[in-house]
């Protein structure tokens, strides 16, 4: 084969060995260095992602507080609930499983570390799906028909998806 080729073609042919290996090198070197972290990137990396839960857990904790003390104020109530029990619940309860979303939606993308995972975000990403979300559509409906107004809300899986992705990998 070699004899095949004429003296140009072999230049061409060592020339493209002489430039192409170091330039394949370099780019090889560069990617892998670009995949690869080192011990101090790792540790910072795995600082952020805990960083990252307690803020998702925080906004959360507060999240849940509204919603309970809500829900609290219509469990304890003296008399017939009303349209204003009905917006207060609906609306912290809307934040609240919005923050439950954004949790889970950075579980989703790996943004959380897996010990806050596992022992903080997913117990309430259970609760929400076995207790809270259904009760909370629940107690909407049932505070809507006392005060004869429309509410056509229903739990639908299509709209916290990523509540119920997250539920259905770690449960």
């Amino acid at each position: 084969m070699a004899g095949d080729l004429s003296p140009d073609d072999l230049k061409a042919v060592d020339l493209l060995i002489e430039l192409g290996i170091p330039i394949g090198t370099f780019l090889l070197g560069f990617f892998v260095s670009r995949f690869t972290m080192t011990k101090k990137e790792r540790k910072d990396y795995e600082i952020q992602l805990v960083e990252t839960a307690r803020q998702l857990i925080g906004e959360q904790t507060d999240a849940f507080q509204e919603f309970s003390k809500a829900i609290n104020k219509y469990a304890n109530k003296k008399g017939e609930p009303n349209l204003d029990d009905f917006f207060l619940i609906s609306t912290t309860g809307e934040v609240y499983f919005s923050r439950i979303r954004a949790s889970c939606d950075a579980i989703i993308a790996g943004k959380v570390d897996k010990d806050s995972l596992k022992n903080t975000i997913f117990p309430k990403v259970k609760d929400a799906v076995e207790r809270s979300l259904p009760d909370f559509y629940k107690t909407l409906k049932e505070i809507a028909e006392r005060e004869g107004i429309t509410y056509s809300g229903e739990l639908k899986r299509e709209n916290y998806e990523s509540i119920y992705k997250v539920y259905g990998k770690y449960a």
